[in-house]
């Protein structure tokens, strides 16, 4: 039931309010099974992550329609929700997504679609979500050395193969990979990949194991971007360090 406080209030999407989830590229398409933004103003009592897997297609009284498919949620609170955009709209160039809090849906937005739309997650806008083979974060106090193997988490590569369920983890064994290979560049040099796909056990969230190349600038602050389909990702940072 509605609860009183929430009659009448239908939840807003902001004017360009669906954008990457880790890029936050404005005005950009977005491709299936990858994780977006969506922002505006949702009535809500609190915010509510998804407590378990697959990912529910409602939270907290809040759900997400897009291109007539209910959209898995990640996450909502009053700003904001997170959602995965559904495998199933993959070869359409456009989807209407409608947000629904308690029953009463809010004016649909249309989105652009696309075969890809890459992006970087990261930890402030510039450092970016990238990890040694470790699972420690590749930054000032770790840098890469030239050779060695660093995974980049990211979203939006596209379509894979053994491809999950719409909100559902990707396999642990006989990994989703791309099935185009994306270009890595770190420091301005080409980067050897040496596996692109979605990382295991999560959902809409892909990984890229890149190889850090002898021609890389070094730094603190050394720019990563992922390129796959004509589609160029935000620009994050890691830090490498000279050849050990």
């Amino acid at each position: 039931d509605t609860p009183d406080w929430a009659s009448g209030l239908a939840p807003a999407i902001s004017p360009g309010g669906v954008v990457n989830a880790a890029s936050y590229a404005a005005g950009a398409a977005i491709s299936p099974g990858s994780i977006v933004t969506v922002f505006g103003s949702f009535p809500l009592y609190a915010s509510a992550q998804a407590p378990s897997l697959p990912l529910p297609a409602s939270l907290a009284g809040v759900s997400v329609d897009v291109g007539g498919i209910p959209a898995p949620l990640f996450y909502v609170s009053g700003p904001q929700v997170n959602v995965q955009i559904p495998w199933e709209l993959a070869g359409q160039s456009q989807a209407t997504l409608t947000a629904t809090a308690w029953g009463q849906p809010g004016a649909a937005q249309t989105v652009s679609l696309a075969p890809f739309s890459p992006g970087i997650f990261s930890m402030n806008g510039g450092q970016g979500a990238i990890q040694d083979n470790s699972q420690r974060l590749v930054d000032s106090s770790n840098p890469a050395a030239a050779g060695s193997v660093v995974v980049i988490y990211c979203t939006g590569l596209g379509a894979v193969t053994n491809q999950p369920a719409t909100g559902f983890p990707a396999p642990t064994s006989l990994l989703a990979e791309t099935t185009t290979k994306p270009t890595v560049l770190i420091g301005g040099a080409t980067a050897g990949v040496q596996f692109s796909g979605l990382a295991p056990g999560l959902v809409g969230a892909y990984q890229v194991n890149a190889v850090v190349p002898s021609g890389s600038a070094t730094g603190d602050a050394v720019p990563v971007t992922i390129s796959i389909g004509g589609f160029v990702s935000n620009t994050v940072t890691i830090a490498v360090g000279n050849a050990r």
